[in-house]
């Protein structure tokens, strides 16, 4: 049995390397997990698949001093880092065979990458494979110097995903628009489109999941305001499962990628307000055409992913949701691919550069 020793920068870097973990501890390893923000710790520890979860702060990541302790006391064979990093005492951690999942440069490292590129190069050349969520961050490793042999792009971790999504408690009836993860600023806009929609399609029905569902009595209250004559309801105050009425606030955990399932359309939130999105597959794995607004930077990858697939559907207000739902609902969609292939092929790729 070996001790591998995988280190992410936070809760959502634990998400996408998830499938990864779970193939470790299929094949009998000890698994350490560490982690840097703090406020991952909670998470971590509610979290079944690690043996072990531990914090190296920003002081130990630097110095090396707390590293070295680690690396006595549990002595890994593996050690994996998810995207990268700039640590030097980090990258040049000495163990049997290391590598780099999902690796990328944000454009801010670039810069400062480059400058130090020969600096850096000899630390990201000690890993035995750094595989890259894409081509484009292959050339950016081998810009800096980092040598072709050892960079692999076989897609990105978090297409990886399998969900297991029932259908929700509460079934709308009619023509489901389902907008996920809103911020304060989209529905305002959302609920003016959809006064619009059911002008045309009398049975639409729209379901809104505040990213915060703490928010979802101040959405109430917008809606409200906003069109006074439909019936609105919290999701909390629904008992029936069939949801006889116009517009649905989710105010409960857990629930929104079983409504992305029964949609015939969605939206993505933290696109409309600059907020830089939010996971813009969730509901293309259930083959949905997946509206989003122009602010997804950091979703660029997925927002390709999506195109490629024939799902993507960019809007930037009132008159671009109104348009596409109303298209969408004459003349359907057409997907080009299947995402649950593209994540077995993802992950494939994966299992045979790790050598799992």
């Amino acid at each position: 049995m070996e001790t591998v020793w995988v280190h992410i920068p936070s809760v959502g870097e634990y998400n996408t390397v998830k499938p990864l973990l779970e193939l470790l501890k299929e094949n009998n390893n000890r698994l350490v997990v560490t982690y840097s923000s703090p406020r991952a710790e909670n998470f971590l520890k509610e979290q079944k698949i690690p043996d072990e979860v531990l914090h190296l702060n920003i002081l130990s990541l630097a110095t090396g001093y707390f590293l070295n302790n680690f690396l006595k006391s549990y002595s890994p064979q593996v050690f994996i880092l998810v995207e990268s990093d700039r640590y030097p005492a980090l990258l040049s951690v000495k163990v049997e065979r290391k590598f780099i999942v999902n690796a990328r440069i944000s454009g801010q490292s670039f810069k400062f990458l480059r400058i130090f590129r020969g600096f850096y190069a000899r630390f990201f050349n000690t890993f035995d494979k750094i595989i890259c969520k894409d081509r484009e961050s292959c050339a950016k490793f081998r810009s800096i110097g980092v040598n072709s042999k050892i960079l692999t792009p076989c897609g990105n971790l978090k297409a990886v995903f399998f969900p297991k999504a029932g259908s929700p408690p509460v079934l709308p009836k009619g023509f489901v628009l389902v907008a996920g993860s809103t911020h304060k600023g989209e529905e305002e806009i959302l609920l003016s489109a959809f006064g619009e929609i059911k002008k045309r399609i009398p049975s639409a029905v729209l379901v809104i999941a505040p990213r915060h569902p703490q928010r979802a009595k101040e959405v109430l209250k917008i809606a409200k305001m906003k069109l006074p004559t439909f019936k609105t309801l919290l999701r909390s105050q629904v008992f029936n499962p069939h949801f006889k009425g116009d517009i649905l606030i989710v105010d409960t955990l857990g629930e929104l990628l079983g409504f992305y399932r029964i949609a015939n359309v969605t939206f993505v939130g933290g696109s409309l307000v600059p907020l830089g999105g939010h996971n813009l597959l969730e509901p293309a794995y259930f083959g949905k055409p997946v509206m989003f607004g122009p602010f997804v930077e950091k979703f660029r990858d997925l927002e390709k992913l999506l195109k490629e697939l024939g799902l993507a559907y960019p809007v930037k207000g009132v008159g671009d949701i109104t348009a596409t739902v109303l298209r969408i609902h004459g003349k359907g969609v057409n997907p080009k691919g299947d995402l649950k292939e593209i994540s077995e092929r993802i992950l494939e790729c994966y299992k045979r550069e790790l050598q799992l």
